[in-house]
């Protein structure tokens, strides 16, 4: 037993021993991946490199099928983000098949945050940097690096692994998208699966007390980051949208509605459960019912516009074509998967209204992105598009958009838009568009270095 805690004590120092002064490590796996969360990434660089150019910049990363240049070329393709190339450079980590959530059909939250872990450790025994910032949402990397590599490190959580929303509603049995029927309904699994949840989110806990300085990406997982690590030290960095490119687009939309009689709606988003489409086919049958009763000679038109990524996917969007048969409004819905994005910007321009209707949405980057194109936009009262997106901006009363909780309030919402004037509408797209200001990257530049400060001067 002795020499197997001195053994440990010596792989312990010459971990630390190993640590690199000058460099800064982010643990983002899916690096390539080329989601919103990588955007974060290469601005976070990007700034950093510019700030601190004395620093070498170094990136975990599972894509070992993609080289540095390869994978730089795609972020100043997919973003237009250019980095400094001298001073970055990429770890590849071979376990990263570990965390991917198809090998834990069961138990799925605690086994990937585990395997996590191990990829974490994978990569501390591969590159110790002096500084290490999680970018990606693995909370055992902070405590690996922290308490094993001796590095300083940070956090930008984009959604915390477990909320307390998910606890809430497992204490009240309501079956949702992560609580099944059979759970929600069985008093005993659901005493079970509260346990299992509490005793998760005591670890989680744990991890993010490890972390030096912690960002997060609005104000709904401020909250719940600041209840579940018990710690008022988080700062709020918006995620950089690409707002200049939305901004840019010309709104025809008006124009259309005046020649084509189509009241067209627009939805951006993956086909996930959570997304829940099946509202947003909802509102268009009841819409294009109103509209047959008080406009006869006045249609409307659903793009749903978002990625489909595999075959659960596919299954998804059969289901909600199905759906929208038995509602009788197929030929009102257009489905635009996977489309590239000149044409997604195209949608946008041709699009009278943005809807939104994911419940308790961390954040809402197309919620943004509806706003800044010139769509008036309906979001879901809740999460993000509530607490940060759509507000007018301080001082001003003028209307950037809507929100709505159910089926009537966003039938209600649309039929409001239509009795405005275009005038008034065109009143909302200037504010909602002068708003999303505070969402551009040169708004996260700024956060991000007041938020990462603390951890570079600490270590200067």
């Amino acid at each position: 037993m002795l020499y197997m805690i001195l053994l440990l004590l010596v792989i312990l120092a010459l971990l630390r021993l190993r640590r690199k002064s000058g460099t800064v490590g982010f643990f983002h796996p899916y690096c390539n991946a080329g989601g919103g969360g990588e955007r974060v990434l290469w601005c976070a660089i990007r700034t950093m490199q510019k700030k601190w150019p004395d620093y070498h910049y170094v990136v975990f990363s599972g894509d070992r099928d993609a080289s540095k240049e390869e994978i730089l070329m795609k972020a100043r393709q997919r973003f237009g983000i250019e980095l400094e190339p001298n001073n970055i450079d990429f770890v590849k980590l071979r376990l990263r098949r570990l965390v991917e959530a198809d090998l834990y059909p069961r138990f799925t939250m605690i086994c990937q945050t585990l395997a996590g872990g191990i990829l974490a450790l994978e990569a501390l025994w591969k590159f110790n940097p002096e500084i290490m910032i999680d970018s990606m949402g693995y909370p055992l990397s902070l405590p690996t690096f922290k308490l094993l590599g001796g590095s300083r490190v940070a956090a930008y959580v984009h959604y915390p692994t477990i909320s307390v929303d998910m606890i809430d509603l497992v204490e009240r049995r309501e079956a949702t998208y992560n609580n099944k029927d059979i759970i929600a309904q069985s008093n005993i699994l659901s005493i079970l699966k509260l346990n299992y949840y509490r005793a998760f989110a005591f670890i989680y806990r744990l991890a993010g007390k490890c972390a030096d300085a912690v960002m997060v990406n609005g104000s709904w997982t401020l909250n719940h980051i600041s209840s579940i690590w018990r710690r008022s030290d988080a700062s709020v960095v918006f995620p950089p949208c690409d707002v200049s490119t939305f901004l840019a687009i010309q709104q025809t939309a008006e124009d259309s509605l005046e020649s084509s009689k189509i009241v067209k709606l627009i939805s951006i988003g993956q086909i996930r459960p959570e997304k829940d489409h099946k509202l947003q086919l909802q509102v268009l049958h009841d819409i294009t019912k109103w509209l047959q009763e008080k406009k006869p000679d006045t249609s409307a038109q659903l793009t749903i516009a978002g990625g489909c990524r595999n075959a659960e996917d596919k299954q998804r969007v059969q289901q909600l074509q199905d759906y929208a048969s038995e509602l009788g409004i197929a030929d009102n819905v257009k489905w635009s998967l996977n489309v590239p994005y000149e044409e997604l910007l195209a949608e946008f321009s041709d699009s009278l209204i943005s809807i939104h209707t994911m419940w308790n949405e961390h954040f809402g980057i197309s919620v943004v992105e509806g706003m800044a194109a010139g769509a008036i936009m309906l979001a879901h009262d809740s999460g993000g598009p509530q607490m940060d997106i759509v507000l007018p901006e301080k001082g001003s009363k003028q209307s950037v958009g809507y929100l709505a909780a159910n089926r009537e309030e966003y039938v209600h919402a649309i039929r409001n838009i239509l009795g405005h004037t275009r005038q008034e509408r065109d009143r909302i797209r200037a504010a909602a568009r002068k708003a999303v200001g505070r969402f551009s990257e040169e708004q996260f530049d700024k956060k991000w270095i007041e938020a990462i400060r603390k951890v570079i001067d600490r270590t200067a």
